[in-house]
């Protein structure tokens, strides 16, 4: 797989996407999440500093990867085939690269994304 992908000029401190993942699969197997997840906080070149994960039960899974760049995290509804999923990092991180990667991961039909800019630098500065 290709080197992460770095935004050369960033006008804000962080990306943080909101994606809702529609007709996924295998969002009931813990490890597949897991896995998932961590790969995809590589992929967008982050530094993974602690993760937690856990399944209910009859079914779904939550849970996040804490980055030294913000977070990664992750709600399964297996039985209506949907997945919350939200990635913020601060820095040159390609948050839209990890976004791919997990609907791609979870074979998604449907996708809704919003993108939010956090810390306009022109405010916070």
């Amino acid at each position: 797989m290709a080197a992460p992908k770095r935004i050369s000029k960033q006008t804000h401190l962080g990306t943080h996407i909101i994606a809702e993942l529609f007709g996924c699969k295998k969002l009931d197997d813990l490890k597949f999440v897991a896995q998932s997840l961590k790969e995809a906080a590589r992929i967008c070149g982050a530094s993974i500093l602690h993760t937690k994960f856990h399944r209910f039960s009859p079914h779904g899974i939550t849970g996040y990867i804490l980055l030294a760049e913000s977070h990664i995290s992750i709600h399964t509804w297996p039985e209506c085939g949907y997945a919350a999923v939200d990635v913020f990092t601060c820095g040159l991180m390609d948050t839209e690269k990890a976004v791919q990667y997990l609907v791609e991961k979870f074979a998604a039909q449907k996708v809704n994304t919003r993108r939010i800019e956090r810390g306009n630098r022109e405010d916070v500065l």
